[in-house]
């Protein structure tokens, strides 16, 4: 589909656009050696141990983290170790990633109407949601979905400082064609922040499921991967973050929800108003424990 912009200065600002990940606080450095050690079936709590505790701001995240009443268990955890063995693997990586994201996803976002916090509280806000929606359905691997939702608008900060420029004529066409915010982004500028972020997944060296969060998070439908129900299940988060306003910005009040989604996992409105007032819980408990 053709954009506003012609192919040479959409690929130009598409250029520009992904330039900005060398600016960004290092995530991948400490989160590749956790996602490395995770899957390698012969390492123990002591090699995760002595990965963490090099970084001691990243040490006193995770401990805190673990201690938070979101997590509800009622001894102390004192040491690292201790995290891994109480915890588990999968919450310590969530744990671990949700710390490290924290310098990126909390900056200010100001060509998307974003004070600073607020894109970072809506990803918590869709990974609280995400992570709670897997459980509720019987999901055995929810952290994974607490990750995935925390990462899905990675490509806002990146397209942030450009973003700016354009915001008019896309929400201007958003109302004009009754279209969803990312589809708007594309025909003005030939991508959008979906796009950005996939690619952001990428040069972090991410696994591939956060190609497709980042990707197919507001049109689940055209994911054709394994990873098609994680992505309408952070979709639905994604979606019931924003009816709470939550990092609603200029773009927030334009999305357009999957509704045969909601549909497909038998939430109706009264399911949805207790996964909502269950994400504003969570998103207090969180808060606490990560700012």
């Amino acid at each position: 589909m053709s954009s506003i912009l012609d192919e040479k200065k959409s690929a130009l600002l598409w250029k520009k656009v992904i330039a900005e990940a060398e600016n960004l606080p290092s995530l991948p450095d400490i989160v590749s050696k956790v996602l490395e050690q995770i899957d390698n079936p012969n390492s123990n709590p002591k090699d995760f141990q002595e990965i963490i505790c090099k970084d001691p701001v990243l040490t006193a995240k995770v401990l805190k983290m673990s201690n938070s009443a979101y997590y509800g268990y009622s001894r102390e955890i004192a040491t690292i170790s201790e995290a891994i063995i109480i915890l588990g693997l999968d919450t310590l990586k969530s744990l671990v990633i949700a710390a490290s994201a924290y310098a990126s996803l909390s900056r200010e976002a100001e060509g998307y109407g974003l004070q600073r916090g607020a894109l970072w509280r809506h990803s918590l806000a869709t990974a609280a949601g995400a992570r709670s929606i897997a459980k509720q359905i019987g999901y055995k691997e929810i952290e994974k979905f607490f990750v995935a939702g925390l990462l899905h608008d990675i490509g806002k900060i990146l397209l942030n400082r450009y973003i700016g420029k354009f915001i008019d004529k896309i929400n201007t066409l958003t109302k004009m064609r009754d279209i969803s915010f990312d589809i708007a982004e594309r025909e003005v500028m030939g991508f959008n922040h979906c796009d950005v972020g996939a690619e952001l997944s990428n040069y972090w060296k991410l696994p591939d499921l956060f190609y497709d969060i980042a990707k197919y998070h507001h049109t689940p439908s055209a994911c054709t991967t394994k990873n098609r129900s994680l992505v309408e299940i952070v979709h639905i988060a994604d979606i019931l973050s924003y009816s709470l306003r939550i990092g609603i910005g200029k773009d927030g009040a334009y999305y357009k929800p999957s509704e045969k989604i909601f549909e497909k996992y038998n939430i109706d409105k009264k399911t949805r108003d207790k996964f909502i007032t269950k994400i504003h819980t969570s998103l207090r408990e969180l808060e606490k424990t990560v700012l």
